[in-house]
């Protein structure tokens, strides 16, 4: 006898596996329907006319069904969180890394790899955020939640505690790091993948944030930016 832990059945026979992943996938389905339908209406209708009778029935599944998935339109827009990182996956990645830098850059790049198929609707979704702060206020609390994990993926690595200054830190610069390279990926940077940007931020991390252009003058002792661009 065999656990399906997806269907949530205590026990299932051998033949009842494949109809829980059949279960699953027509979910997943489901899902990414009702999210792209309320990308694209959003997009051309504007968020302020959207309703969830339009998002339900551009997916051609009922209201009844879209609160099964998702509990209002706002959610619907943002999706599952492409972005969130798997604590157990972080903590293994960050020990086994050269350092905390290129533990954080190691854990960014899994997370960007699974993006790939997704670009369209990142795209559609950061611009969605862009034109409605509303949105983007939701997509920075769901960055806090994934500041939790890299914290403590820093902390397991350095023997702090999780709330500690440092573990703290990294996590705000990776969240900051990987906020830029999605913005540079869906601004279509010559068309580049989300991987060479993740790559360009870690590697002005690792550089301590030097620009690539040519530097400007110095600047005197006791003198400030300000007073030297005055």
């Amino acid at each position: 006898m065999q656990l399906c832990a997806v269907c949530n059945n205590g026990g299932v026979t051998d033949d009842a596996e494949p109809q829980c992943g059949l279960r699953e996938r027509k979910k997943q389905a489901t899902r990414r329907a009702l999210h792209d339908a309320a990308l694209r209406l959003a997009l051309e209708d504007g968020l302020e006319h959207l309703t969830v009778e339009d998002i339900s029935a551009a997916a051609n599944v009922s209201v009844r069904t879209f609160f099964n998935y998702f509990p209002g339109k706002e959610q619907a827009i943002l999706g599952e969180d492409t972005f969130q990182a798997d604590e157990g996956q972080a903590i293994a990645i960050m020990s086994e890394a050269a350092d905390v830098l290129d533990g954080l850059r190691g854990v960014a790049m899994v997370l960007a790899a699974g993006t790939a198929p997704h670009r369209e609707q990142i795209l559609m979704r950061w611009q969605l955020t862009e034109r409605y702060p509303a949105l983007l206020t939701q997509m920075f609390a769901r960055f806090e939640e994934s500041n939790k994990v890299l914290a403590s993926a820093v902390a397991a690595r350095t023997g702090a505690a999780p709330d500690d200054a440092y573990p703290q830190l990294m996590a705000a610069v990776a969240s900051a790091a990987m906020r830029t390279a999605v913005r540079r990926w869906t601004a279509g940077h010559a068309d580049q993948s989300l991987e060479h940007y993740v790559d360009e931020a870690y590697g002005l991390l690792r550089g301590g944030l030097a620009p690539d252009g040519p530097p400007g003058p110095p600047v005197a002792p006791g003198t400030s930016g300000a007073d030297r661009a005055g």
